[in-house]
């Protein structure tokens, strides 16, 4: 293992009794696997049905009222760098045709030629595209609906719908894409997460057209390099692939489509309103499993929302990442970004650190000498959180365009007056 990768021991556990009252539930689990950048060792899941594919690895389990579900392997993740490619087959028909929340409507097939107009080479041609994705959008989480044409009309969205994008693209003029969905598992940042591949003429390659718009800021947490160019073909050691494309089919002679219920939904493009958690939606008349509603339940009888169920929905889908290999950021700079990524366990640790001090005067300059060096990373993390807080905000970049306007203006006047006088 080289000493730039990364390995740690991850568990996945999923407690869906939050959501149901079913006497049983089906549930389909994401199980990581092997595609050369990441290997997967000594995985332990539950019995079931084992689903293998182009989607990936998956296993349709029979949970019991109040049983929670658990995966965990031993993973090992290598730095991608751009001309990598994964071991993982050419493509294939899913690959080159449009899925639920990745079809290109007419603005996009326009964006597409326009973003490869006179460019050679596929390898050039998805890093145009990338680019073009990237800066379609600006990162808002959307909690109403989902999808490519939706999100790009409206001009924002979060890491799924840059995916989205950027595989609509691809498909639009003719390059083999998919999305991809997974996690972050830094133990210092842990977080779901979707990128994307796509079929460079060589090989699989991935994209991350997030972080292609914001690398300045993830770059240095993930230890990449901050330009665009270093998530185009390349990818940080810290993630793990779950699953693969939007239209994951729910196993044949497995359960069939539940009856309509009341909840919580999500307006998918291609698919409606979907019920999170409850209902298996459909696309093209076969059953889908769409985005990062894995692990996915069938629920029939959803549970009405107690104050004690909405604390167990908090914690329906939990992940741990136990053992790494490193613990902090290689660049002590970004160690200030750990800090002010994690405010209130700093702040919990200083309010606790100085009430120990106040019962044990001996310890009280220390004490202080570490509040000060809290408070200056905190500070330190702020200031460079603030380049990520200015491509995210709406206002601050429309602000940043009119007195770029009103400079430029202003210079053509002044030159103006130059020249006449």
């Amino acid at each position: 293992m080289r000493a730039e990768d990364f390995r740690c021991d991850l568990s996945i556990r999923f407690d869906p009794w939050g959501f149901a009252d079913d006497p049983a539930l089906e549930v389909l689990l994401p199980l990581p696997c092997d595609d050369g950048y990441q290997r997967v060792r000594d995985l332990c899941a539950p019995e079931g049905a084992h689903i293998e594919d182009m989607h990936g690895h998956r296993r349709l389990v029979r949970l019991r009222h109040g049983e929670a579900v658990e995966i965990s392997a031993r993973i090992e993740t290598r730095r991608l760098r751009p001309g990598d490619h994964l071991d993982l087959p050419p493509p294939g028909p899913a690959d080159r045709s449009p899925g639920p929340m990745t079809a290109p409507d007419a603005a996009l097939r326009a964006l597409a030629e326009d973003s490869v107009s006179g460019i050679e080479g596929a390898q050039a041609r998805v890093a145009a595209l990338a680019r073009a994705a990237a800066d379609a959008l600006r990162y808002r989480y959307p909690k109403d609906a989902r999808g490519a044409a939706l999100s790009y009309a409206r001009g924002w969205g979060d890491c799924g719908e840059y995916a989205f994008v950027f595989v609509a693209l691809c498909h639009a003029v003719g390059i083999p894409a998919r999305p991809v969905f997974g996690l972050i598992t830094a133990p210092w940042m842990q977080t779901p997460h979707a990128w994307a591949e796509a079929w460079d003429g060589a090989g699989w390659c991935p994209v991350d057209p997030n972080f292609v718009r914001e690398g300045a800021y993830f770059g240095p947490l993930l230890e990449t390099a901050r330009g665009a160019a270093a998530h185009v073909g390349g990818l940080d050691p810290y993630r793990v692939v779950i699953s693969r494309h939007t239209a994951i089919p729910w196993p044949s002679g497995a359960v069939g489509r539940p009856g309509d219920v009341s909840g919580l939904t999500l307006t998918c493009e291609g698919l409606g309103a979907v019920a999170i958690w409850h209902e298996t939606p459909r696309w093209q008349g076969a059953p889908v499993v769409p985005f990062l509603q894995l692990p996915w339940p069938a629920i029939r009888r959803p549970a009405r929302a107690t104050p004690l169920r909405w604390l167990r929905r908090q914690r329906a889908w939990r992940v741990r990442v136990k053992a790494p290999s490193r613990r902090l950021p290689r660049r002590p700079l970004a160690w200030a970004d750990v800090v002010a990524l994690h405010p209130i366990k700093g702040a919990t640790a200083v309010l606790l650190a100085s009430g120990l001090a106040s019962g044990v005067p001996v310890l009280a300059p220390m004490v202080e000498a570490g509040v000060w060096i809290w408070v200056a990373a905190f500070s330190v993390g702020l200031l460079r959180n603030m380049r990520l807080m200015r491509l995210r905000s709406a206002l601050w970049l429309k602000t940043e365009a009119a007195l770029r306007k009103r400079t430029a203006t202003a210079l053509a006047r002044w030159n103006v007056a130059e020249g006449s006088g």
